[in-house]
């Protein structure tokens, strides 16, 4: 009985946080669109990683979705996330070295995924001045697009 109990809790606890969504910013044709990923993520600590690994859920299906299988022959992006912080006005989003392929190369692809991922950002914290990426500890400028 007590199981039973702790398994219908479980069951209502997972279907009332699945049935939230959270907004995040895709892009279709290079211009962002504002739309919702399955699950509740109220900070930048938990929307970020969700919108890495949710991004292919998203309601909105016109949207552009490079995060998973974006790049081939490169683990998705979530694989080098390392965290995002605030220094000051402005949002440092951290991955590893392996994440420079998603940042370099193409214009449009770069373009898909830094509109996607600064929208992202401001939806959470209005009030932040930019956007930073850091790879392997330093800060990103990508001179290849």
């Amino acid at each position: 009985m007590k199981q039973s109990i702790i398994q219908a809790s479980l069951f209502l606890a997972l279907a009332l946080h699945a049935a939230a969504d959270s907004k995040v910013i895709l892009t279709r044709a290079f211009v962002p669109i504002e739309t919702t990923i399955p699950g509740k993520f109220d900070t930048l600590d938990a929307i970020l990683p969700a919108l890495f690994t949710l991004a292919d859920q998203a309601a909105d299906k016109s949207t552009e979705q490079v995060y998973v299988g974006g790049k081939k022959n490169y683990k998705d992006l979530i694989f080098y996330y390392r965290g995002v912080r605030t220094v000051g006005d402005t949002v440092i989003v951290s991955f590893a070295k392996g994440a420079e392929p998603y940042f370099s190369g193409a214009a449009s692809f770069d373009a898909t995924i830094m509109k996607s991922l600064t929208g992202t950002v401001m939806l959470y914290q209005p009030n932040t001045k930019g956007v930073t990426l850091e790879i392997d500890g330093k800060a990103w400028v990508n001179c290849d697009a």
